[in-house]
């Protein structure tokens, strides 16, 4: 007998769902995720967050000196008239997305706006930590005391 014969081959139907699974995964992530644009802008970083749809009111923005987090919720409107949606692909539901920012920022001199579906957050460098050293010559160093 050939062992070929005895692994089982998936069906066509079986293949397609298979290869649906990556396309589902993704579109999860996305709706959980929201896209975003971070930007170095000198003395501010600033943070764009592409949520259409959400009511500013039903946005959370959290700001620490080194991380920035976005939750909210995009609420379906109803359809009015009685008529039903026969294919959307619009994200609708909850989100978060938790930024680490490459600089530290000063929360408390940072501000939110939001625009046309695009929430910004401007966030100024904090010089809060920050110091110069001098560095001195010890015993040993390669300068010769005379």
């Amino acid at each position: 007998m050939d062992a070929r014969s005895l692994v089982p081959w998936p069906d066509r139907e079986d293949v397609g769902r298979l290869m649906e699974w990556p396309q589902r995964m993704l579109t999860q992530m996305m709706r959980e995720m929201p896209s975003i644009e971070l930007c170095d802008e000198g003395e501010a970083l600033v943070v764009r967050v592409e949520v259409p749809g959400v009511d500013p009111e039903d946005l959370d923005v959290e700001l620490t000196p080194q991380q920035l987090t976005v939750r909210g919720e995009i609420r379906q409107s109803s359809g009015g008239d009685g008529q039903g949606i026969y294919h959307s692909e619009r994200r609708y539901g909850r989100f978060h997305r938790s930024v680490p920012l490459p600089a530290t920022v000063d929360p408390d001199s940072a501000q939110a706006s939001y625009r046309n579906g695009l929430l910004e957050v401007r966030m100024p460098r904090s010089a809060a930590g920050r110091k110069k050293l001098r560095v001195q010559a010890g015993e040993g160093s390669s300068k010769q005391q005379h």
